[in-house]
Parts: structure tokens; C-alpha cells; sequence
């Protein structure tokens, strides 16, 4: 999973990067040259099922967060505006100004519409600009592909009308559709970057609640021992960092859940979309179980957890076997069998 970090100028994105950066847990990479941090996503439950299988090996589910570099904006192309990446990324974590810092009386409402139609337009232009071509190419006797066509017409027409692709989700996930990587169309995790002193939220309209980061403060917070940061956060009436509220965030609005594989050497942890199959969690895995797919044995966490072992698990008929359509449930342990 790779979410872009976007927003407008003076946001304090790269502030909220460098908390992300420094705050990794162990396992976690550093950030790189191109702004990128990759991070380990916190899951109580493999405490437990290391407990149950003792692994030599556990690996908990990644994350990565991007910082793209500036566009070189050139004026006369409206589409130069917004760094590319962003339509390479799963999601985006858009970071709102709430705090003065010598640019004015911050109004995260207003930068937070002005940003949807920076989104707009970006989307708007790309169709415009493809059906341009497929105008361009059917006067060179070229055979347009007039499902694509009818598409892009309904995706302008939405935009048109400042509507982003999300209203119509089968829309932009349309096979014809998706290599677009629209940007109205990816989930979006709203992040409010308040003054040090301020932990309230702002009002935001049209928008979920959104994640409370005090950038600058986080950023000091994240190079702190566990204890020490403790004690900070409860000082600032928080529970937990913002690495952590950022990553569960990011984790809803991608609609992902997680699923564990195990063996005598490695616990792990996968990410998944949420009704997806036995077959897609194998192919997650290695593409050789993807092929060879026979079976999967499936284990639920909370009977594992409840029943203590996977031997009392059986004993009670509590592991079952699935074909490939069976859709992988939140916490399920799969034993994947696959012959190539």
C-alpha cells in the first residue's frame, strides 16, 4: 500500500514526512531520496499468534507514505500543476493548513475545496486530453474503441459538473478506466495540521473527520524513547502518535484488511481488499501459489486465540477447507496449498 502525501503549498507535508521518518518501528526503512518512508503497521494480534505458532521469524504488514518532489509547474499547461505520483499511489493523505506560521489566518474549509478542484481539473484535463486523441486518431482512419469513448464522456461529463469519479466508483474501476490512476477517484485521508498549542479540529465541510497531527511537535515527538513520548502524549491529551493515527486512517480508507500465513520459520502479515478471494491472497503471497492454487486451510484468529493452539483447533473442527472463491475474512490464518 502507498499513499502520496498532497495538499497545497505550506501545508507542512515534508514537516509531517520527517515525523513519519523518524518514527519507525523496528523493521521499518528509513526515508530514501525520493521521499519515500516504508512502515510497519501495528497489529496486536501478532503478540499473540507468535505466541501460538513461536515462529523463528514475524513480520508485521507494510505501509509506505510519499512525499513527491514539486512539480516544475509550466503555465501554460494547467496539468503540470500536481506532482504525477499521485496517480501512482493506492491513496492520498491530503494535509490541510491549521496554523498561522507567517502565511496568514489558516481556513482548511477553503484550502480543502481549493484543492478538490485542483483534483477536478487534473482529472478533467487527462479526459479531455484522451478523447482529443481518439478525435485525433479516427481522422487518420484509426478505429476508435467507442466503449472507452462512451466512458470518458460519462467520466467528463461527472467533472464537468465538479463532481470527482468517486460518486460513480464502477465508473473509474472500470478495466478501460482504471489505468487512469484518476485522482478524484482514490480514497482520500484528511489530515489537519494544527498549531502546536491547538489540538481542535477544524471545519472541514463535505470532508470525514479529519486525523490531528501537530506536524512540528510530532515531528520532535517521534525522536523520543517510548516511555518519554508516553509521557509526552499524555501531556498533550493524546493516546496515541500520529504515525499510529495516520496508519490506522490510512488503513480504513483503503478498505484493506489483514490476513496471516505461517510456517515453522516466518509469522507474516499481508494486506488485502476487503472482499477479495483466496486466489488474490495467494497471489499477494507468490505468484507461484497463484498458479498452482489447490486449496487453502483456513484458521480464524479469534478461535485461534480462544482455543490456544492449532491442534485444538482441529480437534474441535474449527479449521476448514476453501476453493479459490472464498473470500478472505479480517484475521483469517491461511495455509495456502499450491503444486507447480
Amino acid at each position: 500500500m502507498k499513499l502520496a502525501l498532497a495538499g497545497l503549498p505550506g501545508s507542512g507535508k515534508s514537516t509531517l514526512l520527517a515525523a513519519l521518518s523518524s518514527r519507525l518501528p523496528a523493521g521499518g526503512r528509513g526515508r530514501d531520496e525520493a521521499g519515500l518512508v516504508l512502515l510497519n503497521i501495528p497489529d496486536d494480534r501478532l503478540e499473540r499468534l507468535t505466541a501460538i505458532f513461536k515462529p523463528k521469524k514475524t513480520t508485521p504488514a507494510q505501509i509506505s507514505y510519499l512525499d513527491p518532489p514539486e512539480p516544475v509547474v509550466r503555465p501554460e499547461d494547467p496539468s503540470t500543476r500536481l506532482p504525477g505520483e499521485l496517480r501512482q499511489a493506492d491513496g492520498l493523505v491530503e494535509v490541510v493548513r491549521n496554523f498561522d506560521g507567517g502565511l496568514g489566518p489558516p481556513n482548511p474549509a477553503a484550502d480543502h475545496r481549493a484543492f478538490l478542484e485542483e483534483l477536478l481539473l487534473a482529472d478533467l484535463l487527462l479526459v479531455e486530453n484522451r478523447l482529443s486523441r481518439i478525435e485525433q486518431e479516427q481522422k487518420r482512419g484509426r478505429k476508435a474503441d467507442p466503449e472507452e469513448q462512451a466512458l470518458l464522456e460519462q467520466a467528463k461529463d461527472l467533472l464537468s459538473k465538479e463532481q470527482p469519479l468517486k460518486k460513480k466508483p464502477e465508473l473509474a474501476a472500470h478495466a478501460k478506466l482504471r489505468g487512469f490512476g484518476f485522482l478524484t477517484a482514490k480514497p482520500v485521508v484528511l489530515v489537519s495540521n494544527n498549531e502546536d498549542e491547538d489540538p481542535d479540529q477544524p471545519t472541514v465541510p463535505d470532508a470525514e473527520t479529519p486525523v490531528v497531527v501537530r506536524a512540528k511537535i510530532e515531528a520532535e515527538l517521534a525522536e523520543l524513547a517510548p516511555a518519554e513520548r508516553a509521557e509526552f502524549l499524555a501531556d498533550l491529551g493524546l493516546r496515541e502518535d500520529a504515525v499510529l493515527r495516520l496508519i490506522q486512517a490510512s488503513f480504513k480508507a483503503l478498505d484493506k484488511i489483514t490476513f496471516f500465513t505461517v510456517n515453522q520459520n516466518e509469522l507474516r502479515a499481508w494486506t488485502l481488499g476487503r472482499g477479495q478471494t483466496a486466489l488474490e491472497a495467494a497471489a499477494a503471497v507468490h505468484s507461484d501459489m497463484e498458479k498452482g492454487f489447490i486449496r487453502a486451510e483456513v484458521m480464524r484468529y479469534e478461535d485461534l486465540a480462544a482455543h490456544g493452539s492449532e491442534a485444538a483447533l482441529k480437534k474441535v473442527g474449527l479449521m476448514k477447507l476453501v476453493s479459490r472463491e472464498y473470500l478472505v475474512q479480517d484475521g483469517d490464518v491461511l495455509y495456502i496449498r499450491f503444486n507447480v
